[in-house]
């Protein structure tokens, strides 16, 4: 488990440094992803990996929200590369290849997570974005004395 989380930082870190983020935010995103990761890892063997995808979706999306307002930076630049661990890339890889070798059955079943999977990282930003604008309309509601 560990190897996987440092795997996943690394994995992280280089992708932040080949989309050209500032330096000051490389290892920062690094943090998120594999932070984000072992989350994945945690909840994996209880929940499965739609639910753990989302539970590790939250954590990675309010994290890169809070670090960009710390930052003030745009939330993109940790949301991005640290999502990377949790893309289901293997899943659709697999579904393509069932698909071609005639496995329909197998194929369709790697589909229906790709999209499960996909879904729920869609769903967790859409979350934490909801929830941070609210908290945002909230604080200017509130006089500042």
């Amino acid at each position: 488990m560990i190897l996987q989380i440092v795997s996943a930082f690394i994995a992280v870190t280089a992708a932040s440094i080949l989309l050209e983020a500032p330096k000051k935010l490389i290892f920062r995103a690094g943090f998120i992803g594999a932070l984000g990761w072992g989350i994945y890892l945690i909840f994996l063997d209880s929940f499965g990996p739609v639910m753990s995808t989302f539970i590790a979706g939250l954590v990675i999306s309010t994290l890169s929200h809070i670090f960009s307002r710390i930052f003030k930076t745009p939330v993109t630049m940790f949301f991005i590369p640290g999502f990377y661990p949790l893309v289901p890339g293997y899943r659709i890889y697999m579904a393509v290849y069932n698909f071609i070798a005639g496995n329909g059955q197998l194929a369709q079943n790697y589909f229906n997570d790709t999209i499960k999977i996909s879904g729920m990282i869609a769903l967790a930003i859409f979350t934490i974005d909801t929830i941070f604008n609210i908290f945002n309309k909230v604080k200017h509601l509130i006089p500042q004395d």
